[in-house]
Order: C-alpha cells, then sequence, then structure tokens
C-alpha cells in the first residue's frame, strides 16, 4: 500500500482514486477490467438487446448481427450486458422468491464463441458448458441438441449469443450451408432470438444467404473519428485510470497521438492506455506522454 497525498488523483472519479493505494504495478492491472465508457454505440447496442429480452418467445424469432472489424468492441458491449443481464435476474428473483429456482439455474442470457469451421457437435458442447451441464463427446449432435433445448427451456433462457460468428466461416461451402440449417432450427425450436457478432465478412455472407439476411437485424460498430467525440471519450477514460498526475488525454496533440496508435478503435485504444499506464507508474512519471504512447 502506498500513501495517498491530498492533491494526488484530483482528476479522478472517487472509485478510481482509491486504487492510488495499491503498490505498483496492480494498481493498473487490479482496476484495468473494470473500466467501461457507456458511449453512444454501446448504449444503442444495449438498448436493443433489453428489447431482445423482453420480446415473448415466437417460432420464428428476429435475430440481431452486430458486426464490424476486429477491437471495435463487440465482444465486450457483449461480455458485460449478459454478466449484467444475468446477474441482475438472479438477484431480483432472489429477493422475489428464494425458493422458486428449484433444481434450475436462471439464465436469461447464454454467450458462447462459434466453434471454428461451425461445428455442430462443437457448439453444442459450448453451449452445454455455459450453461454447467457438459455432456461426454460420445454422445449424438442430436442428443447434445435435445439436451440444448431443453436446458434453454427450463432455465428461462430469453437469448443465445454466438460471438466470433466469423470462425464459422472457415468450414467448407457445405460445412457452412450445414451451420446455417443448425442455427435456424436452434432459434426456431426454442423461440428465442440468437445475437450473432463477427467481423464485416459476416454481414457478406448473410447476405448471400436469404434466409439468414431476412431473420436477422444489423448494427454496425465503427472505429471513432479522430473529432471531438474521440477527445470526450479519452477524457472519460483518463478518470478511470489510476495515475495521480493527470494526462490530459483529450488535448489535441495527446488525441492525435492516441488516434494514430490505435486507428481509432476502442479496443486498441484500451490496450495502448493500459501499457502506457504501467511505464506511466513504473517510471515514477504518474501520467501519460505523447512520448511513452509513441515508444510502445
Amino acid at each position: 500500500m502506498t500513501d495517498i497525498l491530498p492533491e494526488d488523483g484530483a482528476h479522478l472519479t472517487e472509485r478510481t482514486r482509491s486504487y492510488l493505494a495499491l503498490a505498483g504495478e496492480d494498481r493498473i492491472l487490479q482496476n484495468w477490467s473494470s473500466i467501461w465508457i457507456g458511449h453512444d454505440s454501446a448504449q444503442k447496442v444495449q438498448a436493443r438487446l433489453d428489447m431482445m429480452l423482453k420480446t415473448p418467445p415466437s417460432a420464428r424469432p428476429k435475430n440481431l448481427l452486430i458486426y464490424g472489424e476486429s477491437n471495435v468492441g463487440k465482444s465486450t458491449i457483449l461480455e458485460r450486458w449478459a454478466k449484467a443481464t444475468n446477474a441482475a435476474a438472479v438477484s431480483s428473483l432472489d429477493a422475489e422468491t428464494p425458493d422458486a429456482m428449484g433444481d434450475w439455474a436462471y439464465l436469461p442470457v447464454v454467450q458462447v464463441q462459434t466453434p471454428p469451421k461451425g461445428d455442430e457437435g462443437w457448439l453444442y458442447d459450448n453451449i452445454l458448458r455455459a450453461m454447467g451441464f457438459p455432456l461426454p463427446v460420445s454422445y449424438s449432435p442430436a442428443a447434445k441438441c435435445r439436451t440444448v433445448l431443453k436446458l434453454l427451456a427450463n432455465n428461462q433462457t430469453k437469448v443465445v449469443i454466438l460471438d466470433e460468428f466469423h470462425n464459422a466461416l472457415s468450414g467448407r461451402f457445405d460445412q457452412r450451408l450445414h451451420f446455417n440449417v443448425v442455427i435456424k432450427n436452434l432459434t426456431n425450436e426454442a423461440g428465442i432470438p440468437l445475437v450473432v457478432a463477427g467481423i464485416d465478412t459476416v454481414d457478406l455472407v448473410f447476405r448471400k444467404e436469404d434466409q439468414l439476411h431476412r431473420r436477422f437485424s444489423r448494427i454496425k460498430l465503427e472505429a471513432w473519428d479522430d473529432n471531438a467525440d474521440w477527445r470526450k471519450l479519452l477524457r472519460s477514460f483518463e478518470r478511470l485510470i489510476p495515475l495521480k498526475r493527470p494526462s490530459f488525454l483529450g488535448q489535441p496533440e495527446m488525441a492525435t497521438t492516441l488516434y494514430e496508435a490505435s486507428c481509432g478503435r476502442i479496443g486498441d485504444l484500451s490496450d495502448v492506455l493500459r501499457e502506457a499506464a504501467l511505464v506511466a507508474v513504473s517510471s515514477g512519471e504518474e501520467r501519460i506522454t505523447p512520448d511513452m504512447i509513441q515508444t510502445l
């Protein structure tokens, strides 16, 4: 633990300033995963997901494709929403009727990685593990599918998220066609929507498949431009990075330096700022400088 002087971290949020008491790199590393900025694009996605969560089951649910280049924040937005939704649902149910869950968990959202080549059995394995119910590898895909459908119903699941969906595009043409049928049948039989996330290629493939094209609405996440919104984002980051001195990330020179280092991708920006913050702590500088960014 280290002492915090009255002037240290005056630019930080109250919670972030408390991390200044941690010694060395732990101050940055232990705090970083909690950094979250609810920018407009993230709020748009979350609002759509909240609406899907409220939609009653249907024989032909409307699905959602979230796409964009790598590191623009797709997975982070989905992970945070899924965790927060599941935690809030369980807390609410437990507070109202502690004995209501019985033998089953309450899991409104299930999020999994899409398997390479769109492997059907692997997909079911991922879903079953996410729901805490793995089956032996000897089970057939049909048996795993029946178990998945049963668990989705018993756990009151409302939305299934398939992240990194471009993994499925690595297979042969016939494998991709089969996987398209698998996900269509899964959402139809479960009666709940799928949220699919991937790079731009996924949207191009879906547009060539008429059934997928019509079943999925779309939200595209894009890299940021070097403008006033970018500088506002940087100022928000600065209040959440536990350094004793202000770095003035939103100033024109620094903002442009960070933009060039990250190409406006929020995931790359986070990586750059984390590494620069570690340098700032280890060097005793206690602030991020343009030189630190350029030497990473």
